[in-house]
């Protein structure tokens, strides 16, 4: 499997995965209207039990750490989709989500991505999980939508979506929001090299994990790692900016902090606008 083993068991989902998906069901169930992320959908797929005790004890969370990381999870999802929703407009015909785990978007389908092609590329234990519990909660995907399995760390990401039938050639919106941190630099060198390189691409969004001078780990990071699911890779802005045009992307532009306060965080107290840039977008 490489030089570092591939954060996600092979016999089990990503535990992170999971994580997201609760984090993004308290969003829906605690927080604030109006919601920085609609996403009816994530609370389905909880237990009862789990959702009588988010209910009788929300100030489980509600410290600085867990605010600032549901924080996070919901909006690079809600900046994503802004994005998506805007190539829509301008085109693009296919999503192609890379790690998506227990993302929603494909089940919960605004109107505007009805003519969409949704593609779920994720390693092959995650994605026979995700596609298992929602079918036991009657969550099927939609006929527009397509599972390709794909270990980043060994396999060329365009070639599995060849091999699964998916076009290649249509205007493609990339995102790839939760798994950058778990990958080794040269795999994520490879992914982002591949996206850059497959001709209907249009757009990549992602989420890295920042590098900060005398870095002390992160709540989200440390949480990942005692699930045995460490972060391998950070980047500062400037290093994800060139790697992402040396792979031929010809724009990349950062979501800043000032401009996610004024576009998601404007006139809310409970959830904690980001500090630094986290969440970008490249373009051909």
């Amino acid at each position: 499997m490489g030089a570092v083993a591939h954060p996600v068991k092979e016999d089990r989902p990503s535990d992170t995965a999971l994580g997201a998906s609760l984090i993004r069901s308290v969003h829906q169930l605690i927080d604030d209207r109006p919601l920085i992320l609609e996403d009816p959908v994530s609370p389905r797929l909880l237990t009862a039990e789990t959702l009588a005790a988010i209910a009788a004890a929300p100030s489980r969370y509600q410290s600085p750490q867990a605010r600032g990381l549901r924080s996070h999870v919901v909006l690079r999802s809600r900046y994503a989709e802004d994005r998506l929703h805007e190539a829509v407009e301008d085109g693009v015909r296919q999503l192609i989500n890379v790690g998506a785990g227990f993302d929603t978007f494909a089940f919960r389908q605004p109107p505007w991505a009805e003519h969409l092609r949704i593609v779920e590329a994720d390693h092959p234990a995650s994605q026979a999980a995700k596609v298992e519990y929602f079918s036991n909660r009657d969550l099927r995907a939609p006929e527009n939508t397509a599972f390709v399995p794909v270990d980043l760390e060994k396999d060329g990401l365009a070639a599995a979506l060849s091999a699964h039938g998916i076009h290649l050639e249509l205007p493609t919106f990339f995102a790839c929001l939760g798994v950058l941190a778990y990958l080794a630099p040269a795999a994520i060198a490879a992914t982002v090299e591949g996206i850059a390189a497959i001709p209907g691409t249009r757009a990549l969004v992602l989420a890295f994990a920042p590098r900060e001078p005398d870095r002390k780990e992160s709540a989200a990071a440390a949480r990942a790692a005692r699930v045995g699911e460490p972060w391998l890779t950070y980047f500062t802005s400037e290093e994800i900016a060139g790697l992402l045009k040396a792979s031929g992307f010809s724009s990349v532009s950062f979501l800043s902090p000032e401009a996610a306060a004024d576009l998601y965080y404007e006139g809310r107290s409970d959830l904690p606008a980001p500090r630094m840039a986290r969440l970008c977008m490249a373009s051909r």
